[in-house]
């Protein structure tokens, strides 16, 4: 429990630093077009230290930030002083189990989230729960490699990888994964991240809507 303290707090004090220059080839640009497409009532899962927040448009009725880490949640709170507090909220809740009524959003968002998740498969079940009809999930993901070489190598290193990168898997295929949960792609973007390494190099993001049916999957 200490040690996974202590590579908590590490990882919360170096996340910003390791991430400032590909946050400034290609990520801020990314997350500023992908965000400008949330509307109504918005939760985002694993918020991190609040990156995301400049980019959401101002119409937006109120946000809830969602991190269960707690050094995580320190600096998100301390970026958060910033913003309008009364449509701001944190919460501790993880992207599988967030403690809300079916259909409380009509925008979820997860920028280099899915990843980490304990199950992929159950935190978007809890997305696809969460969301309206017609709702819409906004995410940015690096997925598993389509370069033959780059995934084997993907599958070696994931377990050591994890270990040092809060729980980050390498070979998740993450668009599969959406289409599964009962989610329609609407749209889908796929780049290289400038800077990272190869075995994260591979991103999608893009849109992806829930029936505006009865909500069920079919």
């Amino acid at each position: 429990m200490f040690l996974k303290q202590i590579r908590s707090y590490i990882i919360a004090k170096s996340y910003d630093y390791a991430m400032r220059s590909t946050e400034k080839s290609c990520l801020q640009s990314w997350r500023k077009e992908l965000l400008a497409q949330a509307h109504g009532d918005l939760l985002e899962i694993g918020a991190g230290t609040g990156v995301n927040l400049p980019h959401y448009p101002d119409h937006i009725n109120r946000i809830i930030l969602s991190e269960p880490d707690a050094q995580m949640r320190k600096q998100l709170q301390r970026e958060t002083d910033q913003f309008q507090q009364q449509r701001l909220n944190i919460t501790p809740w993880g992207a599988d189990s967030i403690e809300m009524p079916d259909g409380s959003f009509d925008t979820i968002v997860s920028t280099l989230v899915l990843c980490s998740v304990p199950s992929l498969e159950t935190s978007l079940n809890e997305i696809y729960r969460l969301l309206r009809p017609n709702g819409i999930l906004l995410f940015l993901e690096h997925v598993i490699s389509d370069h033959p070489p780059t995934r084997t190598w993907q599958h070696r290193i994931e377990p050591i990888w994890g270990l040092c990168a809060g729980n980050c898997h390498l070979t998740r295929d993450t668009a599969t994964a959406i289409l599964a949960a009962g989610l329609k792609i609407e749209q889908l973007t796929e780049a290289p991240m400038t800077g990272a390494p190869a075995f994260v190099q591979r991103t999608i993001r893009g849109s992806a809507r829930k029936s505006s049916d009865s909500g069920k999957k079919v």
